[in-house]
């Protein structure tokens, strides 16, 4: 020992790692062609999860990541009713002085499903040094994992050397729950934008958080590494007021 002790341990940091899941280009490379839009291919538009932060604190110590989807899903699940405990009315009846947006729940829900294939990156021989090849689809979960706060960086507190307090180290990454972190999701990209017309909400673009979450694996390699799954999300919407 040199002298230090533990003291006290805070799992409150995002978890380290993977940030960003990318594929092979192979199963990327899927031509589209849209009516009008002859002469041109356009690869197929696919949508993506992200860590949102809320305006004017994006520093560049904060952590996010980016979970892409390998698949659009084939289905997709909104709700939306109203909760009478938060007791939200309309505009029309709040004081002209009560200028806030309430940043709770929006009384909605959505629901879809994806699936991620490695079966490229673990058949190929030119990828079994990469993470994608060699832990196949846990390279898409682990993103997904520190996307809700499951893969957390443990903070380790010790007895600084001096009476001026205590240090911080780093104590590694460790499994801990699923937290509240609110995320955008978005399906997909119109030919065209209108934002003076349809908010973000008409053009497939949520904001939330994941209340829960479904993973199934369905194939795996002799290593018993999973080479597919599918995933189920449930996320509750959220007013997107002061959110970037």
């Amino acid at each position: 020992m040199t002298g230090k002790k533990r003291v006290e341990g805070a799992v409150n940091l995002p978890g380290k790692g993977i940030w960003e899941n990318n594929f092979d280009p192979r199963i990327r490379s899927i031509p589209s062609y849209l009516p009008g839009e002859t002469g041109s291919s356009f690869g197929l538009m696919r949508g993506y999860m992200v860590t949102a932060f809320p305006k004017g604190n994006q520093s560049k110590n904060n952590r996010f990541y980016i979970l892409n989807f390998l698949y659009n899903p084939s289905t997709i699940n909104v709700g939306h009713s109203i909760d009478a405990s938060n007791q939200i009315m309309p505009r029309y009846t709040a004081s002209d002085e009560d200028s806030g947006v309430p940043l709770i729940a929006a009384g909605g829900t959505l629901n879809f499903a994806l699936l991620f294939d490695r079966t490229y990156e673990m058949s190929d021989s030119t990828k079994f040094s990469t993470i994608e090849g060699t832990y196949g689809v846990m390279a898409d979960i682990h993103v997904l994992y520190n996307l809700v706060g499951i893969n957390s960086a443990q903070r380790v507190w010790n007895e600084g050397p001096t009476e001026a307090g205590d240090v911080a180290t780093d104590g590694g990454d460790v499994i801990g729950v699923m937290q509240m972190n609110p995320v955008w999701c978005r399906f997909g990209q119109a030919r065209h934008s209108f934002k003076d017309r349809l908010p973000g909400l008409s053009r497939m673009e949520y904001f939330g958080y994941v209340n829960n979450l479904g993973i199934t694996y369905t194939h795996f390699s002799q290593r018993m590494t999973p080479m597919r799954c599918a995933v189920d999300i449930s996320i509750q919407l959220m007013s997107s007021a002061g959110w970037v």
